[in-house]
């Protein structure tokens, strides 16, 4: 899996540039990692995606008795890419500690990598079918079930591996650097986007792109 990953983004990486991707959001991943990339937002879509079923729950105030007075924001069937696959494409190193997630101001959160041990923690673009919208978090939005919303960080535009525990803008104001929420338990739906077979079908799609784009180069 992790092969066919990093072929697909080798692939996509390639290919001539046809519009203006200067324009499109590009993720950043970088840090405590052997390969360190930038994808772009349409490079990012052709990876291998699941659904999830999933809440955001504000943790409440004051940060002394979080969940005091919890509510839920909103509830999507959340898509996007598993964390586990994108910690498998950039290959922490030993040292590598917790994942940070950023976007372009100084807000951050992270988790230890050691938690990311689920199919339904993702990197989502796309909420109930439809790409997100600003207040969703567009481009890219974290989903971590049955974790605060401070740890389900909006407009994502770069993800570190650090090699220390990070601690993001609401934990270094009191918020718990542990964002899980007690006695809560993951809705056991995650059906897979794209399948094993479907990604070799993918990739088939993606080589035949490249040789009419080169040979359309060519003319």
């Amino acid at each position: 899996m992790k092969r066919l990953l990093l072929a697909l983004v080798v692939i996509l990486l390639w290919i001539p540039n046809v519009s203006a991707q200067e324009e499109e959001p590009v993720l950043r991943i970088y840090g405590a990692i052997e390969n360190p990339i930038n994808i772009t937002y349409s490079e990012f879509q052709q990876l291998p995606m699941v659904s999830v079923n999933a809440s955001t729950i504000c943790v409440g105030s004051p940060p002394e008795t979080p969940g005091l007075n919890s509510y839920v924001v909103y509830t999507y069937n959340w898509t996007g890419v598993r964390l586990s696959d994108i910690l498998a494409l950039v290959e922490p190193t030993e040292d590598a500690v917790d994942i940070k997630f950023g976007d372009v101001t100084l807000y951050s959160s992270s988790i230890p990598i050691a938690e990311i041990n689920r199919d339904d923690m993702i990197l989502a673009i796309y909420a109930d079918g439809e790409v997100l919208t600003r207040e969703q978090g567009y481009p890219f939005r974290v989903v971590l079930p049955c974790y605060w919303g401070y740890k389900w960080v909006k407009y994502v535009s770069y993800i570190e591996i650090t090699d220390f525990d990070h601690e993001g803008y609401w934990e270094s104001h009191g918020y718990p650097d542990d964002g899980r929420i007690p006695e809560c338990v993951p809705v056991a739906e995650n059906p897979v986007v794209f399948t094993n077979v479907s990604l070799v079908l993918i990739g088939v799609g993606l080589a035949l792109m490249v040789v009419s784009l080169y040979q359309a180069s060519r003319r």
